[in-house]
């Protein structure tokens, strides 16, 4: 006779006998046996769903190493430290370079520890540079305050401000050793002009005298407005006409500008010259030649920060918040500061 297997769910309390026990592992297809064929929980050959194949897993391999998993693609990656740029590694600043008096200005006082920052036109790169450069109206400097090389709120107003250092630097320069003669161009002066303008100068009885001084890059006119009184004023460009014709705008300018806005260097020189319009109109003209052949009208195309660089032997350096708000442009080597004002007989009619 046979005996009675128990219940499958029952549980086996005893050891398994020696006929058809629940314990033994059977052979057919039961819930409990692990199939060979394609079922979820198996993993067959070519029927596989997990792992995914290689090329598109998500996560570290089982025998990849554990102590630092690559990212998923998915976690945002860690911010940028202070100073980084967005989107590379942390490179710490290079420090600033840090100029003194004495790169701008012959016998100047000693130094202060009164530093601005202002950045490279051609390189990028930070400088430290003294206050007194920067500053245009401060009654204890030691230096001239000057307003040489502000920016103006226009769209070249950084080329502009470049030009006015570099028109500055030869001016004041020739004033003090006028090897090169002037050229004369107070004949082309009504030409240069917008319609009507020399009717109306006429008309308020004032004379306009101009000159240029040629310069290895581009030219620097020197213009003079007088009558009751003269400004004179200076200006570079990439060709006569328009050198010519920025210097009358500044001089005009200067008729009407308030003296006592000025730094006070600034504003005596100038009531020097209000004054003294023939001493300083008449040296102009025996410095000057007639221009026979007529001078080039253009000049090359290299930008006002490499022309400045090539004569000045360094870049201008900008002052401001940023390149989008600047103040004033500086260069080390222009003829732009001072520590007293001039003492000769005519004093030079640009700061």
């Amino acid at each position: 006779p046979t005996t009675t297997s128990p219940p499958a769910t029952a549980p086996a309390a005893a050891p398994p006998s020696t006929g058809y026990a629940a314990a033994s592992p059977p052979t057919g297809p039961t819930a409990a046996s692990a199939p060979t064929g394609p079922t979820a929980a198996s993993a067959p050959t070519g029927h596989v769903t997990a792992p995914p194949p290689a090329g598109h897993t998500t996560a570290p391999s089982a025998a990849g190493p554990a102590a630092s998993p690559p990212w998923d693609g998915h976690t945002a990656a860690p911010p940028p430290l202070p100073g980084d740029f967005p989107g590379t590694t942390t490179v710490p600043p290079a420090p600033a370079k840090v100029l003194r008096l004495a790169d701008f200005m012959p016998d100047p006082p000693d130094d202060t520890p009164m530093r601005v920052s202002g950045i490279g036109l051609l390189s990028g790169e930070r400088y430290l540079v003294p206050a007194e450069v920067v500053w245009t109206s401060e009654p204890t400097s030691r230096v001239e305050p000057t307003l040489v090389g502000l920016v103006a709120a226009s769209r070249n107003g950084i080329s502009v401000a470049i030009a006015d250092l570099l028109a500055h630097d030869i001016v004041t320069r020739w004033w003090t050793n006028p090897r090169m003669p002037l050229l004369r161009m107070s004949h082309r002066v009504p030409s240069m002009l917008p319609p009507g303008m020399p009717q109306a100068l006429a008309m308020l009885r004032l004379r306009v005298t101009a000159f240029v001084l040629p310069a290895p890059d581009f030219p620097i006119a020197i213009v003079g407005v007088s009558g009751d009184g003269t400004t004179i004023a200076t200006a570079a460009a990439h060709s006569i006409h328009t050198a010519v014709r920025e210097a009358f705008l500044r001089a005009m300018a200067a008729r009407a500008q308030p003296w006592h806005t000025l730094p006070t260097a600034d504003s005596l020189r100038r009531l020097t010259v209000w004054h003294r319009e023939a001493d300083y109109l008449a040296h102009l003209d025996r410095s000057a030649v007639d221009p026979t052949p007529t001078p080039l009208d253009e000049s090359g195309p290299l930008g006002w920060a490499d022309i400045a660089c090539r004569r000045f032997g360094h870049e201008p350096i900008l002052i401001g918040p940023s390149l989008n708000t600047p103040i004033k442009v500086i260069c080390p080597g222009a003829a732009c500061h001072h520590t007293t004002p001039s003492g000769t007989y005519l004093p030079c009619p640009v700061p």
